[in-house]
């Protein structure tokens, strides 16, 4: 009983110590900053021109650009309190809630996965001392609680089999990950086909995970269809974005294209030009014609192509320093860069203690970043599995003190002077 409170005591902690360093501005009214596709479509539902008009020139039609569940949020609280400075307010304050219940789950997720609790506990203050605020421009953030939320079931799965109601709140939580972050997609049939090798779950049962999500998802897909006259699976900015990482003048982090204006010269966001094809040719349309473009670019150069899947993936997993709220902030990367090493340590040390834990950890590491390998790195991408990182690595550490600590218990114990 005394643990319990011992441990809840730390949580509350966490929740509180974060809100603290990332606590909001009173002057902030960051909302009516223009340039945030996100944004722009949440004003759009707001002001009741449906799902549509994501880039900064020109109103461009219906969107499927971004996922919809953030967007949505965030109209719903510019339809109750205006996107002026209460709005704006309720919004970004929301931001740094989520990221507090964040850092609150770390020590129970690890928990779950056989971390330990105290591991959780200085993966959070890692997470502090990388110093990575929350973001409200994007939906990372709220991604991250998702995904934390579904491997808190994941790892309960691989060790038991999964109630009927654990089944059905992990389907939903699935649909709602996806309509947040459609780059989860490959975990889960990865997970599903862990389950069925393992013998982990019936068939029936996990067909039935498998069918949950897109239930949750239907309605999304028949939107698209019925706005679009084609299929399109939650977004359909692919063709753009790759186009947009892979051209003549494309560097591998979104910054340095920025800077450059490679991006200011290819993306509608801000290029009149694009824009008013998208308007012309519509969103699906158009996309396809951008993936053309990638496709022929890449198979002109490989070499560069290649070059620059190199340095995305190497920036992905050792990130550079971000001040820029578009690519997502990162005031220390050298703690995010030294955690990310430790963590490969972390989840061998892991794989050995116990496998449950470490499946679903490597189910992320695995599966969640190769699509952002292809195109230009934003920090923000890393932030729903971040925790992978901050909690494998101070696995390791943990798992090194309690070494050391047994070596000289020994030893002590060895020594007749002692």
């Amino acid at each position: 009983m005394q643990k319990k409170v011992i441990h809840w005591i730390a949580i509350v902690a966490l929740g509180l110590i974060t809100i603290g360093i990332y606590q909001p501005k009173s002057h902030h009214s960051d909302i009516r900053i223009r340039g945030f596709e996100s944004l722009a479509i949440a004003e759009a539902l707001a002001d009741h021109q449906g799902f549509s008009n994501p880039f900064l020139p020109m109103p461009t039609g219906p969107s499927a650009h971004i996922p919809p569940l953030y967007p949505a949020y965030l109209a719903f609280i510019m339809a109750l309190f205006g996107s002026g400075v209460l709005g704006a307010q309720i919004i970004i304050w929301s931001a740094a809630t989520l990221l507090a219940v964040q850092m609150m789950l770390f020590p129970l997720l690890a928990e779950e996965l056989g971390l330990g609790f105290w591991t959780g506990v200085v993966a959070a203050v890692a997470w502090m001392m990388a110093g990575i605020p929350p973001s409200y421009t994007w939906e990372s953030n709220y991604a991250a609680v998702l995904v934390i939320a579904v491997s808190f079931l994941m790892g309960k799965s691989l060790v038991a089999e999964l109630t009927t109601k654990q089944i059905i709140v992990c389907g939903v939580l699935w649909g709602l990950l996806l309509l947040t972050q459609p780059a989860t997609l490959l975990i889960l049939p990865a997970w599903m086909l862990l389950l069925f090798l393992r013998k982990a779950m019936s068939l029936r049962k996990i067909a039935v995970l498998g069918l949950l999500p897109l239930l949750v998802v239907a309605p999304w897909m028949v939107r698209n269809f019925l706005v679009f006259h084609h299929f399109v699976f939650i977004r359909d900015n692919v063709g753009l974005e790759l186009a947009v990482s892979n051209n003549a003048c494309a560097s591998a982090l979104f910054e340095d294209n920025d800077r450059s204006q490679c991006f200011a010269a290819t993306h509608p966001n801000e290029n009149y030009e694009e824009a008013m094809k998208v308007r012309q040719l519509g969103e699906v349309e158009y996309n396809r014609q951008r993936l053309a473009e990638a496709k022929a670019w890449i198979l002109a150069n490989p070499d560069g192509f290649a070059r620059l899947t190199a340095q995305r993936f190497l920036a992905f997993w050792l990130p550079p320093k971000s001040e820029n709220k578009g690519n997502g902030i990162i005031w220390r990367p050298i703690v995010v860069q030294a955690f990310t090493l430790l963590s490969l340590a972390g989840l061998f040390l892991l794989w050995k203690s116990g496998r449950a834990g470490a499946y679903v950890v490597a189910l992320w590491m695995v599966f969640f970043p190769p699509i952002y390998y292809l195109v230009q790195f934003m920090d923000r991408y890393r932030y729903p599995i971040f925790w992978v990182t901050f909690l494998c690595g101070s696995y390791f550490l943990a798992e090194v003190m309690r070494g050391l600590f047994g070596v000289r218990q020994s030893e002590a114990q060895a020594d007749p002077a002692a």
